[in-house]
């Protein structure tokens, strides 16, 4: 059954994530037009960044997919996201006194603090509606389609050219100028797997390509801007080429692999036994 409120434990585990792929919270809050509060909030509890606990929970989790976290998106009703208007009546019967003839200063100090207490109300409410609308309207803006079973959302950079820009993927089973294998590459393990071996999550610290091939030879040619990820399924081992490799973070098996330096550009990815 699908959780309906972001518990202590998804807010640990995107803390996690963050601090492994080395993202700071300032970044990863303005990537996905977040505050740094509501990212906080997120992490270490907290909720008064978010109008709804509905609106935490699927913000949550498209973080947790930003990092490769296997999850689904929640399905929400807009209309359920929609904070609710409230209606203010004030409702002030005259009484027929003396001093309702010649209202004293107290009385006329209270009509004016009534009116503009309504006036603020009115202010605060048109403000909640706008930026609940836009938070709808980012919620429903369409993922990028990855070529195999989505699990992250491919992330952009932090420039506004770049926001709109979708990551450019080639599979083949040639092997372009871009991917120049090498006749012996390094085998690179990570530890402790908590995640089957099926798939590499590569994350772009600048521009660049990156190829993948699985033990089948079909191969994907990722083409990444800055701060873009790509999920790429395929059968284990898997065999990763780049000529700037140590510009990208690769997870494989539930681990960030630490990549060997001395400008290697070939290494080899085993499945280890995962339970």
């Amino acid at each position: 059954m699908t959780k309906q409120v972001w518990l202590p434990a998804d807010g640990a585990l995107l803390k996690k994530l963050r601090i492994d792929a080395e993202v700071e919270i300032t970044t990863l809050a303005r990537t996905h037009s977040l505050s740094t509060t509501q990212v906080k909030q997120l992490e270490d509890g907290g909720d008064s960044g978010f109008y709804t606990s509905a609106i935490k929970l699927a913000t949550g989790r498209k973080l947790l997919m930003h990092f490769g976290a296997d999850v689904q998106p929640v399905e929400s009703d807009p209309d359920k996201l929609q904070t609710p208007e409230l209606e203010i009546t004030a409702v002030i019967e005259p009484v027929e006194t003396e001093t309702t003839k010649n209202p004293p200063r107290l009385q006329i100090v209270g009509a004016v603090l009534i009116f503009l207490g309504l006036a603020l109300s009115g202010v605060y409410l048109s403000t909640a509606n706008s930026e609940s609308r836009q938070e709808k309207s980012s919620q429903q803006s369409p993922p990028v389609t990855p070529i195999a079973t989505p699990l992250v959302e491919p992330t952009t950079t932090v420039s506004s050219s770049a926001i709109s820009a979708k990551a450019k993927i080639k599979t083949t089973d040639e092997n372009p100028s871009e991917c120049k294998w090498g006749d012996e590459p390094i085998s690179v393990l990570g530890h402790q797997p908590t995640k089957p071996g099926d798939y590499v999550h590569v994350v772009a610290n600048m521009d660049g390509v990156i190829c993948v091939k699985d033990a089948t030879s079909k191969l994907h040619v990722l083409h990444l801007k800055s701060v873009q990820s790509q999920t790429v399924r395929g059968r284990p081992p898997f065999e990763i080429f780049s000529l700037n490799l140590n510009d990208f973070k690769l997870f494989y098996q539930g681990n960030l692999l630490r990549l060997p330096t001395g400008g290697i550009k070939n290494i080899t990815l085993k499945e280890q036994k995962y339970e």
